[in-house]
């Protein structure tokens, strides 16, 4: 029922410089980018007016990398780098809940107001020596006639949140001949990641109560103001081994490395803690206005509820680099195994399903193998390639708690990682020599993807689907056209789902994917 829009300004720019002998390249790579942008969103995604948030963020991110690498010929081939980043984020995320969601609380403090006050009436006049009947009756009565009784809340959670983050690695590599066909590559990086969180935000609800021609209005609020920090090292090793196995380039190779990424904070948890506070503590404004207090042991609960822990994993892989018949064929294989430890999941936050958040599942394992084929013929006229991927990830120690309930989520898959992948795509070129029209290339494609599952208890999913494409391009001198058509048996299906309880019942929310597209590109060479 509300309008949504995404507004973006960004700049990106980069420097990079390097500075060659005969011993050793130097290179520097120096980025920088700045965003402001601007997000209006219906969060509830009903026709019914619950919440809609409105979002800004200023970033600004620099990053700086320094390698050196061995120009010198011989049995040892070598890097050595330094890698910095820092990154400034501002966010500003209010979140307004409308009528639909604030007319359940305050509908829920009418009810107990109005229950407490014609008890009250009743046995007062029962106590006179009225009957019971005659008593519910006329107490309900002089309650409608003195005016009724009628309460109305209105909620808001303004919210400031600043979010830098510091990452340095410095990173050493290097690849050993160990015979003229077994190369041996050892690798090692330092990685610290530093993260803080600066809140400030609270949240106010103001109940209005009009009690028999008496009217009142209480405030209830919780502020919340407070920052956290946290420091993330890492040694990541990395050992491999290839063997080279023909006269093409051909290899076979294995490597073994560990895999790491830094912990950090949840700031899209704030309003679903808020809302909280405010509900457990709304019999509060029926006498007055309410500060919810807050000591150190409740935002040190609080740093421990938005955080969430590094992920590590160890990843195993022996695979294939085949160039056949020539190099008119070339064929990868690879075969993966994964062990992850505290795995980063995206979940929707808190008890009704508002925002994402990251949390931690305990222990996962993936495995699976990919798969790819490209090559030409007919003197490079004709080019094709075709891959496929094979992925099975599931939990193997995963427990939560809901409702008092512990939940296993032991043997489940893994949600939004697609159990197969597929893809496949031809193109013909005609060389038109001589002509206005330089060649035509026409083309097709194809790419699938599914089962993917949307939540931890795979409960639902998207199933298998494939997406089929053509194209044909015109090359001129110096204009190229490029007719396109993508999705060209309209296949329905869904990019992304998730549950929602803002209506008070458990719904399911899919994003639809693109239907069928038609276009057409120019592009200008000078």
């Amino acid at each position: 029922n509300r309008q949504n829009s995404y507004k973006r300004n960004m700049l990106n720019t980069g420097l990079n410089l390097k500075y060659a002998t005969d011993k050793f390249t130097l290179t520097s790579t120096t980025s920088y980018q700045f965003m402001d942008d601007c997000m209006m969103m219906d969060q509830d995604y009903l026709a019914s007016d619950f919440m809609h948030l409105e979002q800004r963020q200023l970033t600004n991110a620099i990053t700086q990398e320094l390698t050196v690498r061995n120009n010198t010929e011989g049995k040892w081939k070598h890097a050595t780098g330094l890698y910095g980043s820092y990154q400034w984020l501002r966010t500003d995320a209010p979140v307004f809940f409308d009528e639909d969601f604030t007319g359940r609380i305050s509908g829920g403090i009418q009810s107990a107001m109005y229950n407490s006050i014609l008890k009250a009436m009743i046995d007062k006049m029962v106590a006179a020596g009225m009957p019971q009947a005659a008593a519910e009756k006329a107490a309900a009565a002089a309650i409608e006639k003195a005016g009724g009784i009628n309460v109305s809340a209105d909620m808001k959670v303004p919210a400031t949140f600043n979010t830098p983050q510091l990452n340095i690695g410095v990173f050493h590599e290097s690849n050993i001949s160990l015979t003229n066909r077994l190369t041996a590559t050892l690798g090692l990086r330092y990685d610290y990641n530093r993260v803080k969180v600066h809140y400030d935000t609270y949240a106010a609800m103001a109940i209005t109560a009009n009690v028999m021609g008496q009217s009142m209005t209480n405030t209830l609020t919780s502020m919340l103001n407070n920052m956290s920090h946290d420091n993330y090292s890492q040694l990541l090793p990395k050992v491999g081994l290839s063997y080279t196995i023909d006269s093409n380039g051909s290899n076979v190779y294995a490597t073994v490395c560990k895999g790491y990424r830094a912990g950090g904070y949840n700031i899209q948890m704030f309003s679903d803690i808020l809302q909280h506070e405010l509900n457990e503590n709304s019999n509060k404004a029926m006498t007055g206005s309410y500060d919810i207090p807050h000591t150190q042991a409740d935002y040190d609960e609080i740093n421990n509820t938005i955080s969430y822990k590094p992920e590590e994993s160890w990843n195993y892989e022996i695979g294939a680099h085949l160039n056949l018949f020539d190099n008119k064929i070339h064929a990868d294989l690879a075969v993966y195994y994964m062990q992850i430890r505290n795995q980063q999941l995206s979940v929707m936050a808190g008890e009704y399903g508002f925002g994402r958040m990251m949390v931690n599942a305990g222990k996962s394992i993936s495995w699976g193998l990919e798969a790819a084929l490209r090559g030409s013929a007919f003197d490079n006229s004709l080019t094709w390639s075709a891959g496929y991927g094979l992925t099975r990830a599931t939990f193997k120690e995963y427990n939560e708690t809901s409702n008092d309930t512990e939940i296993s989520y032991n043997g489940k898959r893994v949600p939004f990682i697609p159990m197969h992948t597929l893809n496949a795509r031809a193109d013909y070129r005609i060389r038109l020599n001589g002509s206005a029209v330089q060649s035509v290339v026409i083309g097709a494609d194809v790419t699938a993807q599914g089962r993917t599952y949307w939540n931890e208890a795979n409960t639902y999913s998207q199933p298998f689907y494939a997406l089929l494409g053509a194209h044909a391009d015109i090359n001129f001198t110096g204009v190229s056209l490029k007719l396109w058509c993508r999705n060209i048996t309209d296949t329905h299906y869904n990019t992304f789902a998730f549950d929602s309880s803002a209506s008070g019942q458990t719904i399911y929310l899919a994003q639809r994917g693109t239907p069928i597209q038609a276009g057409f590109d120019i592009d200008l060479h000078f």
